[in-house]
């Protein structure tokens, strides 16, 4: 009997004639509104901006360390990473490939490749013989790269590409840019790539003939690259089963590259003189970017519900002034105080409920349009926020 009453007092205190309850649910739900736009943004920039860091390529490398001894003939500056002035010492086993399975972060958005860098001469290819006289203006040496081209592009979308279509059976290349300016080729001609012997007045070329499949402009030292099979330039270079480093993109925050890589040195222990290092200017660079949106939408949401808080505290208070009339009749009908407290907190927790239910609704919308007119992307519900949001609430309302 002493519940129903208790819950027939609830009800009737949110329906009948309160003006302070509906200005402490509208509190409640601008508060809750803006909290709920704030952390619905945080967290779908973190994963976009995390998508975006990608576009600038790998941020780990596998690569022999640089006191390690190697290969002359693979000793070149790290092409694709400006700033970077580290070399590749050497070369190491392709077998290393097999010990990235199962590191933390080789799921959704993990990807790695083998490459091989080696300096050749490059020439123009006038004819399908084997052995082709080439002028002296149509050589030159290059970084040729062997990979696979498709891996290299899905971890550097932001490559530009120009492509023709592939004669079948043929051995086929990429070019860089300024490469191609400088022979003067062009998508559908050939070029071989191989050892330099000298001729009379002219240059003679043995190795292998390539028919250029597209011209990759990337602004940086790719442009001066060529780029082919991986085991075209192993067997060209006499480095069969032999790669430079490995280039991976590892998605997640510095923390999380961070552990990941941490596995992969522990994996890595059977390979002695090999390394696991960060491209920093992309994952330190990530990272102090997230850090800085992190904090600056957990202070706005903070210092915004500090203020609703006070307006919700001083709104409570006259809901309790006002009934001071009411509350002297329960007591004298032998209601204790706990059983008030008990009735109030129980009316205020309900008005921050329906307060931060629908103010997470209008927070959400808010969220969606200010990401599609100011973004231009599409917002993915964050699903953590709506509890936290509405547990928010019914604090802010019963403190």
């Amino acid at each position: 009997m002493r519940r129903s009453l208790f819950w027939r007092l609830w009800f009737r205190s949110l329906t009948v004639k309160r003006p302070q309850a509906a200005l402490a649910v509208c509190s409640v739900l601008v508060g809750a509104a803006v909290a709920s736009m704030l952390l619905n943004l945080y967290g779908d920039a973190r994963r976009k901006m995390t998508q975006e860091f990608r576009a600038y390529g790998p941020n780990v490398l596998i690569a022999p360390s640089a006191t390690t001894g190697g290969t002359a003939s693979a000793k070149v500056a790290l092409p694709g990473f400006a700033g970077n002035p580290d070399a590749i010492s050497g070369v190491m086993d392709e077998t290393v490939m097999d010990r990235l399975a199962g590191t933390a972060g080789s799921g959704g958005g993990f990807a790695s490749t083998p490459v091989l860098y080696a300096v050749e001469h490059v020439e123009v290819a006038s004819a399908p013989s084997d052995h082709i006289l080439i002028r002296a203006e149509d050589t030159a040496n290059a970084v040729v790269v062997g990979a696979d081209f498709g891996a290299l592009r899905r971890l550097n979308p932001s490559w530009r590409f120009e492509e023709e279509t592939k004669e079948p059976g043929a051995l086929t290349c990429v070019v860089g840019a300024h490469t191609a300016s400088q022979l003067k080729i062009r998508p559908g001609d050939s070029i071989q790539v191989g050892a330099l012997t000298p001729g009379e007045g002219q240059s003679q070329a043995t190795g292998k003939k390539f028919l250029i499949s597209g011209i990759l402009s990337t602004g940086a030292s790719e442009d001066d690259q060529v780029f082919v099979s991986l085991s075209s330039l192993q067997q060209l270079s006499g480095l069969q089963g032999k790669i430079s480093l490995v280039q991976m993109s590892i998605p997640g925050e510095t923390a999380e590259v961070e552990r990941a890589m941490g596995e992969l040195s522990t994996n890595l222990r059977g390979f002695p003189g090999i390394e696991v290092r960060p491209v920093r200017q992309i994952v330190y660079s990530s990272g102090r970017v997230l850090d800085t949106i992190r904090w600056v939408m957990f202070a706005l949401t903070g210092l915004i519900l500090v203020i609703i808080s006070l307006c919700v505290m001083a709104t409570m208070t006259a809901i309790v002034l006002e009934r001071r009339k009411d509350i002297a009749v329960m007591k004298s009908l032998g209601a204790h105080d706990g059983l008030l407290v008990e009735l109030f907190l129980s009316e205020g927790a309900t008005l921050g409920l329906i307060g931060g239910m629908v103010g997470f609704g209008l927070g959400l919308g808010l969220a969606h349009e200010m990401a599609r007119h100011l973004f231009n992307v599409s917002l993915s519900l964050t699903w953590w926020t709506f509890p936290v949001v509405c547990v928010a609430s019914m604090l802010l309302a019963v403190g």
